[in-house]
């Protein structure tokens, strides 16, 4: 019975838009389009910013590596952000990519079968009880299993910097080099609330104000959608959705997102709260958990760089 219920996803918000991914809300747009502008591909071939040849050789055809001032913009973006993060109060967390298959499930993200993005370590052996994690939300959540926290404890922010390791699929060729990989880095964002939908809720606005405040900065336009009931996953009571716009092949593509979780994965992972946790007599509730991207770099530096773009 546990294994049936631990299946049934989460429900979902009244305000979010019922149905498929084509109903999602626009609920913001930031900045002006760009006119067509060389894809990230090309201006990183004219000044040698991309290397590509022979990658197979030594690893997936969907890694990148980067080079010069392009390598460069990604760890400035990176303590960009980090700083922005710290001044809000988040708290940097250094986190382990191997997780235990377990720690994945709890968070929404199945493990087992062929329809899946998880890379799972020698199965059959006792690495085969271990995965490589798809983001850092992950190894956050479980850093925090069967903990208890005081209230006045809560809000608790976490942020970490992680190599994000996804079996993605291939996406249409317009999307270029830097956009749908393999293995990537992230900033990803970690928040605790108290088990109360309003204040989650309103938590989860104010990760979509830190998003929109880190990308509105950046020289690009963006909108940020309300996703409809289709596009939540397992995990999300709610969600939002950031796409910029990329003037090299003119399309809006996925840069951020941010969901509040409820309680789904604190009931999953036991991660509770109380007045007083040392005595035994108060009540327990679950906490809830939300997350967001704070900086998705390789597409955030297909943004920048098209959208940037000023050479005849």
């Amino acid at each position: 019975m546990y294994h049936k219920a631990v299946q049934l996803p989460n429900i979902s918000d009244p305000s979010s838009p019922i149905g498929a991914e084509e109903n999602a809300e626009c609920v913001m747009k930031v900045g002006e389009k760009k006119a067509r502008s060389p894809t990230v591909d090309q201006i990183a071939k004219m000044y040698g910013w991309l290397r590509e040849d022979h990658i197979s050789l030594y690893s997936t055809q969907r890694s990148y590596i980067l080079k010069k001032e392009l390598a460069e913009l990604e760890n400035a973006l990176v303590r960009y952000t980090l700083n922005y993060l710290n001044d809000k109060g988040f708290i940097l967390v250094s986190v382990p990519d191997i997780l235990h298959h377990s720690i994945i499930e709890s968070c929404g993200f199945a493990t087992k079968g062929d329809r899946n993005q998880v890379y799972k370590l020698d199965f059959m052996n006792e690495y085969g009880k271990y995965c490589l994690s798809g983001t850092s939300e992950m190894s956050l959540a479980g850093l925090l299993k069967n903990r208890i926290f005081n209230h006045a404890e809560l809000p608790l922010k976490l942020c970490a910097v992680s190599r994000c390791l996804r079996a993605e699929v291939s996406g249409s060729e317009r999307e270029g080099k830097l956009y749908r990989l393999h293995e990537f880095t992230k900033v990803e964002m970690f928040v605790l609330t108290l088990g109360d939908s309003k204040i989650s809720s309103l938590m989860l606005e104010n990760i979509k104000e830190y998003q929109t405040e880190l990308f509105s900065d950046l020289g690009i336009h963006f909108r940020v959608l309300n996703m409809p009931t289709q596009e939540l996953g397992s995990p999300a009571y709610k969600k939002y959705d950031i796409e910029a716009w990329m003037p090299g092949n003119q399309f809006y593509g996925e840069i951020s997102s941010t969901s509040n979780c409820h309680s789904y994965q604190s009931r999953r992972l036991h991660i509770k709260s109380s007045r007083d946790k040392t005595d035994l007599s108060e009540k327990q509730s679950y906490v809830h958990t939300l997350n967001g991207t704070a900086c998705a770099v390789p597409r955030m530096l297909t943004a920048i760089v098209e959208s940037n773009w000023d050479m005849v």
